[in-house]
């Protein structure tokens, strides 16, 4: 699943004591890093287990043997061999002590290796949705009735299959016990699924009497600290694997009196049409309503 950030409006404290005693994830954790800080792990522990193991051979006389003695270089080369089970055989351990701390690389060079190839792996092979959402929200006028609008595309050149969108409000109230509770309310849209699905969509919510957002400004929006949030599941056409992506809202993020910008063009030399996915963001005023209190 890809999020492209925090449920706005929503702080949550006490995570790292809650997550720390209940003895954390390895594997998540590495998985939501960059792949820059994932190689930047693996790079700095691997010089610094050679570095600490070269050491101790270089430090610790008549370890290691080989045609000449060995300076810090050759210890530091000897300790890479080792961990790496590569063993060009110019220097080899010499003491008891030397085989002990062989020994004891080698092991943690096959789980080392073993542990990062596993999560290279996991990492290259997770789903990626490639699946994005228009950055605002817009409230205009659609075939004359006040809608509530977005927009979704596709970045690959297949298709999804199956796919479901949502969008949701998010806002807190307080029950009868005055306990504040996060309450979440189903926005209703046009249409929701897809059973095939590429290029870019406009998804529509009607702010009728029924809509959880009808009527309100959004001073009011904002006072109520609300957000929307916007879901897309569905099956990679090409992989069949489940994809999912997370959107979230603020109410500084919806636009009134605005449309989306038409990204769909015809191509006069096939006579087929283009759809331009770098103007997913355009948007364009539109004449504002005599009537607009209703939906305002």
């Amino acid at each position: 699943m890809k999020s492209n950030k925090k449920i706005s409006q929503i702080i949550i404290i006490g995570i790292k004591e809650a997550y720390t005693k209940e003895g954390g994830d390895f594997y998540h954790e590495t998985l939501k890093v960059s792949h820059g800080k994932f190689i930047g792990i693996f790079v700095t522990l691997f010089l610094s287990l050679n570095a600490f193991f070269g050491s101790l051979y270089y430090f610790i006389p008549g370890m290691i043997s080989g045609p000449t003695e060995p300076n810090f270089v050759d210890c530091f080369s000897f300790s890479v061999q080792t961990m790496g089970t590569v063993g060009y055989g110019t220097y080899y351990p010499k003491s008891v002590l030397a085989h002990i701390l062989v020994t004891i690389e080698v092991m943690i060079g096959l789980l080392g290796v073993g542990t990062f190839a596993a999560l290279a792996f996991a990492r290259i092979s997770r789903p990626n949705s490639k699946l994005i959402f228009s950055d605002k929200l817009l409230i205009n006028l659609d075939d004359g009735e006040p809608h509530l609008m977005c927009r979704v595309g596709h970045l690959r050149n297949n298709i999804v299959v199956n796919a479901q969108i949502s969008l949701q409000l998010i806002h807190p109230i307080t029950n009868r016990s005055g306990q504040i509770e996060m309450v979440m309310e189903q926005l209703n849209l046009i249409k929701n699924n897809y059973h095939v699905m590429t290029g870019a969509w406009i998804i529509k919510h009607p702010l009728s009497k029924d809509s959880p957002i009808n009527g309100k400004s959004p001073a009011q929006l904002r006072l109520e600290n609300c957000s929307i949030i916007a879901t897309i599941t569905g099956v990679d056409g090409t992989t069949s694997e489940a994809i999912n992506h997370v959107h979230s809202y603020s109410p500084e993020d919806i636009i009134w009196h605005q449309r989306f910008k038409s990204i769909i063009f015809k191509d006069p030399q096939s006579n087929g049409h283009i759809v331009d996915l770098t103007m997913i963001n355009e948007i364009e005023s539109t004449k504002r309503p005599k009537s607009h209190e209703a939906y305002y």
